[in-house]
């Protein structure tokens, strides 16, 4: 475990702002989504046991006997508090008050967020933690700690979680065991606009604009064509990294010794590419400008099922309307939270209910996306979301991304994920700015700088 805590706490210096700097965002997005909610299933707990009845496709039931002892969720911002108040405690009022929600105010990618939690395991006591987030950035940090159990040990099947997309379960497999649950997929896109579209490739359609950037190459000369009217293709160079590092085909780390594999090169030179050809306006990603460039002269930004509705800043401009979204040159995927259940856990029966409530219950998983926007796990769910018509957005001028999402999430993998992802992908930013900006000669300047992080970071990983 000491790789791993070591890991955690370089982690503040390097990941703050990453990868869920939206999640305030989304706070504020989905506060009056969730308000009504919360409202109206406050309700003290009864004596009574309560029982889950088997769902329509078999699912095992789950009965909480005790009804009198409490748990306690973690997490570091107020998004999950909001899908409880959604989910379980609307079905559940009379266990409402027996879910007590921690929201701990910080980024849940930095060093702080684990600190506080081991702490609170260290202490024990009414505070405890039963179920704790995790954002997919540093999740198989925490999968890997001794204080997280199967899910199994607490009575949920893979059975009741067979609905959830492939990569999510591949992600979450720890040694052939999963460890944790989440109730949200996040699938990459590529949002257009399509005025420009119109103006400089004279359409607009998806398929059409698919066609013109469906792989790489035709990317770039989209991306020239788009420079020759006046337009750059994205805001900053990296813009297309998470796109990129989902291509990657081995891990980070590999028997011990680091590992760069061929997308981490490409993906240097594919910045670079628009760095120094001014097909982008060298806007980081999460800054003001970036944000600004949203509804300027930029033709497309890189984003997920969670960007489009919470980050995508064109309310109250011209842009509103104006964008579409197509699936771009590859398949990939940005965020996500993951639930996992502690060793501390008082009454385990009650945390595999919310568990199983949130990311199991297609029913509840369905009014996740259909009353919050949050695109769920649950391809049953949102399978019957695309019959029901659900999901046509005003800011993508009436498009339903629904199908899109769906097809790219069935597409997803992560079996080269690692915990060490997050802070190695940060290295890799800091490697590529400086390449970019020409402090760095050369793609092999880059990833001696890569290497000479990682030796000086970590003494028991082999780089050579």
């Amino acid at each position: 475990m000491k790789k791993f805590k070591k890991a955690l706490a370089l982690s503040l210096a390097l990941a703050m702002g990453l990868s869920l700097c939206a999640c305030g965002e989304k706070e504020k997005e989905t506060e009056a989504t969730t308000t009504e909610a919360a409202t109206t299933t406050e309700a003290a707990a009864t004596d009574a046991p309560a029982d889950t009845e088997a769902p329509a496709d078999g699912a095992a039931p789950i009965t909480v006997t005790d009804t009198a002892t409490s748990i306690q969720v973690y997490s570091w911002n107020d998004e999950l508090g909001q899908r409880l108040d959604l989910t379980f405690r609307s079905k559940y009022p009379e266990l409402s008050d027996l879910v007590v929600y921690n929201n701990l105010d910080m980024s849940g990618t930095g060093e702080e967020y684990p600190a506080k939690l081991q702490a609170a395991i260290d202490a024990g006591g009414d505070l405890v933690p039963s179920i704790i987030a995790a954002d997919n950035d540093v999740a198989l940090s925490f999968m890997q700690r001794d204080y997280i159990v199967p899910v199994t040990d607490i009575g949920l099947t893979l059975d009741m979680y067979k609905n959830a997309y492939d990569y999510t379960v591949e992600y979450a497999t720890v040694d052939g065991e999963l460890k944790a649950m989440t109730w949200q997929a996040t699938p990459g896109v590529v949002a257009y606009r399509t005025d420009i579209a119109e103006e400089v490739l004279g359409f607009s359609d998806p398929e059409s604009v698919q066609a013109a950037i469906g792989d790489w190459d035709k990317f770039f000369e989209t991306a020239e064509t788009m420079k020759g009217a006046g337009y750059y293709m994205t805001s900053g160079p990296d813009e297309i990294k998470y796109a990129m590092l989902d291509q990657r085909q081995s891990a980070w780390v590999v028997d011990g010794a680091l590992n760069i594999d061929p997308a981490v090169n490409d993906y240097l030179e594919y910045s670079k590419k628009l760095y120094d050809n001014d097909y982008t306006k060298k806007a980081a990603m999460w800054s003001s400008e970036w944000t600004a460039n949203m509804a300027d002269d930029v033709f497309c930004f890189f984003g997920c099922t969670w960007f489009i509705p919470w980050s995508l800043s064109i309310e109250d401009t011209d842009a509103m309307g104006k964008y579409n979204v197509v699936t771009g040159p590859c398949s990939y995927h940005w965020g996500g939270s993951y639930l996992m259940v502690t060793d501390k856990c008082p009454n385990k029966e009650l945390a595999a209910l919310v568990v199983y409530t949130m990311c199991c219950d297609t029913d509840e998983m369905y009014k996740i996306f259909a009353e919050a926007t949050d695109f769920c796990n649950n391809q049953e769910a949102v399978a019957q979301l695309i019959a029901d018509g659900k999901g046509p957005l005003e800011k993508l001028g009436g498009q339903n991304p629904l199908e899109m999402y769906d097809a790219a999430a069935k597409g997803l993998s992560l079996k080269n994920a690692t915990s060490y992802d997050n802070i190695f992908n940060a290295y890799l930013d800091t490697a590529s700015q400086s390449y970019n900006s020409g402090d760095l000669a050369t793609v092999d300047d880059a990833i001696i700088n890569i290497k000479e992080q990682v030796s000086a970071a970590y003494s028991d990983i082999v780089v050579e």
